[in-house]
């Protein structure tokens, strides 16, 4: 797949959606990005905004549109349809009004791009992920939420900017539920090859500390954006930027997406949260397994939970 020639679909006009498509013409991702609101005018007013920038940049095409129709032939399908969680609420509380916007949702994508790979975005990610997979005829390997990608990159800069490296250089995975039961895999954590238990910490701190102080700016830092600002867009739109290069790219790097876990996980087969994957030109080309201790295992396994309560609750 070729980005000389790519075609990149976004459903929703609001301010993810909106991002997520600005990103794609800024970073020149694509050629075509195809935005689209069941509001005409909405959507017509964020791509034209998007649109004055081109001009500045390097030609490519940007088009609003309120009909599924103009989604066929994409290469990638952005969701990020949905009712955004109130100050105070978790993602999970917005579930059960996303439900039924994803269903409807995937129905008409199916009819209309059945061969397109489907990023889910809207929150909460990966239930929602988990009922546009059991909504849709695709291949399973066509469709996955963008799980714990934004969180992974969030702790690796942070915790970079600590220890003084460059955020390339540190390795460690945020898994779980992109939300509240999400947990770091601190037993697998490497600094240019070094274990973070062999790394040099700095003085005055221990590892304990840092590790518990950048699991909990990590968890919150979504929402601390939101209530000053009222929401999150930009990093996310970023975080799905990468995800769609890759796959434009065939790049096959590893990201922790939502997917329904390996039995090698121990949580059963059908809960979907953010697990390291490499990411290709066929969407989920492999699922790997990340060691964990037994603690994680716990954390796990009690992410499991939280999210098969939520998709249980649901009347499915």
């Amino acid at each position: 797949m070729s980005s000389k020639t790519s075609k990149v679909g976004v459903i929703g006009a609001g301010n993810v959606g909106a991002d997520v498509a600005n990103a794609l013409v800024l970073l020149r991702k694509c050629v075509r990005v195809v935005l689209f609101d069941r509001t005409l005018s909405k959507a017509e007013g964020q791509a034209w905004d998007i649109e004055d920038s081109i001009p500045l940049l390097e030609e490519m095409e940007i088009i609003p549109s309120n009909k599924y129709e103009d989604l066929a032939d994409s290469d990638v399908i952005v969701v990020t349809v949905g009712v955004q969680p109130k100050l105070g609420q978790s993602r999970l509380d917005t579930l059960s009004d996303n439900a039924e916007i994803i269903r409807s949702t995937m129905k008409e994508l199916d009819r209309v791009a059945p061969n397109s790979i489907v990023l889910i975005v809207s929150n909460p990610v990966d239930v929602l992920t988990r009922i546009a997979i059991a909504s849709s005829t695709r291949a399973e390997n066509l469709i996955f939420g963008s799980g714990t990608v934004l969180d992974t990159a969030r702790l690796r800069y942070q915790l970079g900017k600590r220890l003084n490296v460059a955020k390339q250089d540190v390795h460690v995975y945020v898994i779980g539920e992109h939300g509240d039961s999400e947990f770091v895999v601190w037993s697998s954590a490497f600094i240019g090859g070094i274990a973070l238990t062999e790394f040099p910490i700095p003085q005055g701190a221990t590892l304990e500390q840092i590790q518990q102080e950048y699991a909990e700016l990590t968890r919150k830092r979504g929402y601390n954006i939101s209530e000053r600002k009222g929401n999150t867009s930009y990093g996310i739109s970023i975080a799905v930027c990468q995800l769609i290069d890759t796959i434009l790219r065939d790049e096959k790097q590893i990201f922790p997406v939502s997917v329904r876990a390996d039995s090698s996980y121990g949580v059963g087969n059908e809960v979907v949260f953010g697990l390291p994957c490499i990411v290709s030109s066929i969407g989920i080309e492999r699922q790997l397994v990340l060691p964990r201790n037994a603690d994680e295992q716990r954390l796990l396994e009690e992410s499991a939970t939280q999210l098969n309560l939520a998709y249980n609750s649901l009347d499915n």
